[in-house]
């Protein structure tokens, strides 16, 4: 049997076990990028070359097990493509790249989800292991991030703006992109709160002091206020109704606290915002656009400026199809409006728009299936609806290179069904060491 022949009978084991190596080491790899491009100044594409190959077997695996749940996103992704390939044949623009790339990256989750869907009913408890391993050593990874950048190492979150004087830029350290790390945490801390409050409720404020630790050194509005609404909610959306008439009196003074901290919150808010370095910037955001300046960062101008241009610039029927980050780039200097849902239906036309709302339709959709089987369902629910509200006010949710990978990972654990004895099963021993957690034998359904 020559090369070729066996490439094609690989077994699935193998194939299976290759998968969930290398999604442990998503973040990982993400990471060793921005810090070879920060260190050496390497432009390496170490990150994309290896998230192309995790998805080409996510593909290649996932049409074995569930090629039904691949068809539709796999459509809206071949539809994407007509329109910045006849601008590419117009114009001849070198950005044809940059399109192929980020309709791999808006349509990745689904494909992701679909295979983890999968995994997660054969492996069961094993899979939710797995997951937690994976999602505290990712966790981990991006607090040692912080505290490098703590002491000087990597980047800042924010360029210096030169009609603003700001002390302090933010962290990002070695990951590239600001908000795509704001949106990352979210995910990874949403995991974790909700997996400590069932298992190790001690743990739970550790990990909220440091993701908000992590967050508030981001200085991302997305990252703090996310952070703060997950802290919140997620114990009550765990309790059940017993819980709940016990936790009355508590709830109660703790609301009393709440509501006086954020009253003195309020009052001292502008002497707060100027200690984080955070006052001129928000002023001048507001004295430029009002309050929209502060919430949307004058994303509602960009979405009128670019499609504008682009209704100026092209025919209808071209702009249903979308005319590609290709089209814009040579229109403008800043293409992206930074709204995941405009920007694929202004890249990629009804089908980018589509893909968008085929996404959220299919989280929703399977955690309402899972929701008599799996404790899981209304954290992540929560989850998603943040995410859903990221993505529609200050994007790089969908049109994230860093997301779609632990963001389908937890969503397929609702597939986990419900054990008896919820309390007394243990997240992973080896919380500090595991940076590529075991993976299980494989128990295939025959």
């Amino acid at each position: 049997m020559n090369w070729q022949s066996r490439l094609l009978f690989v077994s699935p084991q193998l194939l299976d076990r290759l998968i969930l190596v290398m999604a442990a080491l998503f973040v990982l790899v993400d990471w060793l990028n921005g810090l070879l491009r920060h260190s050496l100044g390497s432009l390496l594409p170490l990150s994309a070359a290896f998230k192309a190959l995790l998805l080409a077997l996510l593909l290649w695996r996932g049409w074995q097990l569930c090629r039904r749940e691949l068809r539709l996103p796999l459509l809206l992704l071949v539809l994407m493509l007509p329109g910045p390939l006849y601008i590419k044949w117009l114009t001849g623009h070198p950005y044809l790249l940059s399109d192929l790339q980020l309709i791999a990256k808006a349509g990745a989750m689904l494909l992701a989800l679909a295979y983890f869907a999968a995994r997660a009913k054969t492996l069961q408890q094993d899979y939710l292991r797995y997951v937690d391993a994976v999602v505290l050593a990712a966790f981990m990874l991006l607090l040692l991030n912080t505290v490098l950048g703590v002491v000087g190492y990597g980047g800042t979150a924010y360029q210096p703006m030169e009609q603003v004087s700001q002390k302090f830029l933010g962290i990002k350290g070695y990951f590239v992109s600001t908000n795509e790390l704001s949106a990352l945490l979210l995910v990874l801390s949403g995991w974790l709160l909700c997996r400590s409050w069932q298992r190790r409720r001690w743990a739970y404020p550790l990990i909220a002091l440091a993701a908000f630790f992590i967050a508030a050194l981001m200085l991302t509005k997305t990252g703090l206020f996310g952070i703060l609404l997950l802290v919140l909610l997620t114990p009550l959306l765990l309790m059940d109704k017993r819980q709940w008439q016990q936790a009355k009196p508590y709830l109660l003074a703790a609301g009393l606290v709440l509501v006086v901290l954020t009253a003195l919150l309020l009052y001292h808010l502008t002497a707060l915002l100027q200690w984080v370095g955070l006052y001129d910037k928000l002023q001048f955001a507001y004295q430029q656009r009002g309050l929209s300046g502060i919430l949307l960062s004058s994303r509602d101008f960009y979405l009128q400026r670019n499609f504008a241009l682009v209704a100026e610039h092209y025919p209808h029927w071209l702009q249903v199809l979308g005319v590609g980050q290709g089209g814009v780039r040579l229109l403008l200097k800043k293409y992206f409006i930074e709204l995941d849902f405009f920007d694929l239906l202004l890249f990629y036309g009804v089908a980018g728009a589509l893909l968008f709302c085929l996404s959220f339709l299919r989280l929703f959709s399977l955690l309402w299936s899972r929701m008599a089987k799996s404790e899981l369902v209304l954290p992540l629910a929560l989850l998603n609806l943040l995410l859903l509200a990221v993505a529609l006010l200050a994007g790089h949710v969908l049109t994230s290179g860093m997301l779609w990978l632990p963001w389908a990972l937890i969503n397929a654990a609702v597939l986990v069904n419900r054990t008896p004895s919820v309390l007394t099963t243990a997240m992973p021993q080896t919380i500090g060491g595991a940076s590529t957690p075991v993976v299980q034998p494989d128990r295939e359904a025959r």
